[in-house]
């Protein structure tokens, strides 16, 4: 088996050698097909795959929150976000909850100047207040140091974790010190500088919330309960669910309403929105409405995939072309392959076989293709605008292998490689092949 294989290729090659035209336009239109598929497939790997150090994105949870008092006019929910409270007394609480991480999203992309502690190096940056469970949710490559710690954070040192682009830029490292907002900041960790490809997790400086005198505000000052200025992520435990969380939430909810109500003296509601990671960036049949973000807005994936296959029909189209008239040279040859013997269905599978090596070489340049044109098209606004709403030089948009080479790409590469081939050089060789030998034998007379 394996030697006729071997053979096989050998053969499949050789003809790609005879007909060195043919078998370059092939590739060539196979690479276009599969790059213009792959580029999609790419930015939506990018924004959904479990990719480090966002690699926990199947198991995370991204909580919004409404509430409304009957004091309110005409009985409306309000959109806030969550307090310290909101976090400690009831999402941490729960079974199904590995961590829990609060942060401030609305400075995350704010440019603040940071320098070192003589003022010679100075450059813009951005910076995520945070909890300790930041990172346990992101697992940050540790070039040195080590994230703050829980006592650190409760009594708001003025601490942080910069990212090895800024400690290059400044020439600092940790253990020392560096100036934001004119007050000095003592490193404990340098990580692996993150691409803001990957938006969540993406930052220059990382520094507890709880820092006072920077201009930093967990707790809003209203009178409504577990309201403040903090985005919420929850890291499920391995073996829960999305469902769990819900249904685990629920009597914590009610429990809180009936408590609210009680004090305030009038009734309140409060409801909890979570949304998977997929989910919250891909929708199916329609764009997701809702509050305003600094990220990218949930991608709808029908336009995405009829795209993708338009990408792959029209090329199959020509390409089709190209093997029925590869076929018709052929004719003479089935026809005597045919005479000695040779069934119908070998042949057919060896036509098909022979044009996915074509396919499979195609779709290798067009990888490479996809990849060539992402980095030349990542520093441009258009491309950055994807993943930030921001125009700004100090966002690093650095590529990982991680986000072209994954089980899932590999896998979409070569269904659209063997789609491509199938409508391609299917029906062409099954017409061909379906004429009687006779008139094979006399194509060349």
């Amino acid at each position: 088996m394996l030697s006729r294989f071997f053979r096989f290729i050998k053969h499949a090659f050789a003809l790609i050698r005879a007909n060195k035209l043919f078998s370059t336009i092939y590739i060539a239109g196979t690479a276009v097909a599969i790059a213009s598929v792959m580029v999609v497939a790419i930015f939506v790997n990018i924004l959904v795959a479990d990719i480090s150090p966002e690699s926990n994105r199947s198991r995370t949870l991204y909580l919004t929150s409404y509430y409304r008092k009957a004091s309110m006019s005409n009985g409306e929910w309000l959109y806030t976000q969550f307090s310290t409270m909101a976090i400690d007394s009831c999402f941490r609480k729960m079974e199904c909850v590995e961590a829990v991480t609060g942060f401030m999203s609305y400075l995350h992309y704010l440019d603040y100047k940071v320098s070192d502690m003589d003022g010679q190096h100075e450059m813009p940056a951005s910076f995520t207040p945070t909890n300790t469970d930041f990172f346990r949710l992101y697992d940050f490559t540790f070039l040195s140091g080590r994230p703050f710690s829980e006592q650190e954070f409760q009594e708001g040192e003025r601490v942080c974790v910069i990212t090895e682009r800024m400690a290059k830029a400044l020439s600092v490292e940790t253990g020392s010190s560096l100036l934001l907002s004119d007050k000095p900041f003592r490193i404990v960790g340098v990580i692996k500088t993150v691409s803001y490809m990957l938006m969540n997790a993406a930052a220059d400086i990382y520094l507890p919330y709880k820092v006072e005198g920077i201009g930093l505000y967990p707790e809003r000052q209203t009178n409504i309960p577990y309201s403040g200025n903090l985005d919420v992520c929850i890291l499920l435990r391995k073996g829960f669910t999305h469902q769990d969380f819900v249904r685990e939430l629920e009597p914590l909810r009610q429990r809180f309403e009936a408590v609210a109500s009680s004090q305030t003296g009038e009734e309140t509601g409060w409801r909890v929105f979570s949304d998977s990671h997929f989910f919250r960036y891909i929708t199916f049949f329609h764009s997701r409405g809702g509050e305003e973000s600094t990220t990218l807005k949930a991608m709808n994936l029908m336009p995405i995939a009829l795209l993708m296959l338009l990408f792959l029909l029209l090329p199959a189209v020509n390409l089709s072309g190209l093997v029925s008239n590869r076929m018709e040279a052929r004719r003479a040859e089935m026809g005597i392959r045919k005479a000695f013997g040779a069934k119908r269905r070998w042949l057919l599978n060896e036509v098909i076989n022979e044009n996915l090596i074509l396919t499979l070489l195609g779709g290798a340049a067009g990888w490479l293709l996809a990849w060539l044109f992402i980095s030349l098209m990542r520093h441009t606004r258009e491309l950055q605008a994807m993943f930030i709403s921001e125009d700004s030089k100090s966002y690093d948009f650095s590529l990982d292998p991680a986000m072209f080479f994954t089980p899932t790409l590999f896998l979409i590469a070569f269904l659209c490689c063997v789609v491509l081939n199938l409508m391609a050089a299917l029906i062409p060789s099954w017409r061909s092949l379906r004429k009687p030998i006779v008139e094979s034998l006399n194509q060349k007379r």
